[in-house]
Order: C-alpha cells, then structure tokens, then sequence
C-alpha cells in the first residue's frame, strides 16, 4: 500500500516527532514542559503508515526538549544502534519485489541510518527535487494521525 501511496517500495511508515499541547500541566512542572512554543506540551515520537496506524510511538518527553533531543532518548534509537531492530527484519514482498528491511520516511535532521530514507535539503536535479516535495507531503503523517486520534481530523 505505501507503495502505491507514497511510491516508496518497502516503506513501514513515516517517523517524526510532534509536540501535543498539555492544557492542565501542573503549575509546577510548567518549566520543564513549556518549550519555545510558549505553552506546555508533551512530545510524541511516532512512525504512522499512511492509513494513520501508529506502529511505534514513545508519548511523555518534556516539551522543552527538540527533535535531537526527544530521538536521543528514543527506545527506537537505542535498538537501531544496539543492534536489535534488526531482528524485526523480515522478507516480504511488495507489488513483485522481496525486500527485507523495514524504511522509515524521516526528514534530514535524523542520522543516515539503514533504515532511513530521508529526501536531499538542496536537491539539484528535477527527479531530487520533485522525490522531496512528495516526501515532505508524505511526511506529515504522524502529524495527521495525531490529529485524527485526537479528533482533531
């Protein structure tokens, strides 16, 4: 389906982070919640695949706290790098094509990783240039699923 959707072959789902706005944080843990966007949020780590299914998601990082930051702290991350998210490979087959490592649409502050796929922030040709304008649109699905879970969609 991803295929088909965000013509990327192989793709689990789109990782990004988002800040949730928190109405009644308490007053006293305001500072450690309240970020640049001035009021206080939680941020949520998430991969969402294109029908809004969360497959991963880390909800509870201090709204202080950049994408870097919130990554650096990531479950995900650590098995990336400590090896056992490999184990989650699989063969599978997509529209004819065995593929076996699962992708993950990130933007470019996320390292270059297997198993990032991430677009050019300068792209020179027409073809790097229309892939990352898709990829950016394709993206904001963590964004739409937080929405639609929220109500908000």
């Amino acid at each position: 389906m991803h295929q088909r959707v965000h013509k990327i072959p192989g793709m689990m789902g789109s990782l990004d982070v988002t800040k949730v706005h928190w109405k009644r944080c308490p007053t006293a843990w305001k500072g450690q919640f309240q970020g640049c966007e001035k009021v206080a949020s939680i941020g949520l780590e998430a991969v969402v695949d294109n029908n809004l299914w969360f497959w991963h998601a880390a909800f509870g990082f201090p709204g202080t706290l950049n994408v870097i930051n919130i990554w650096g702290r990531s479950s995900l991350y650590e098995s990336m790098i400590d090896g056992r998210h490999d184990e989650l490979d699989f063969e599978f087959l997509v529209d004819g094509e065995v593929f076996d490592k699962l992708i993950y649409l990130v933007d470019g502050i996320y390292p270059p990783l297997t198993h990032f796929l991430s677009s050019e922030s300068d792209p020179h040709t027409k073809l790097a240039y229309s892939f990352a304008q898709d990829q950016e649109a394709h993206r904001k699905d963590v964004e739409q699923g937080d929405a639609q879970h929220d109500g908000g969609g």
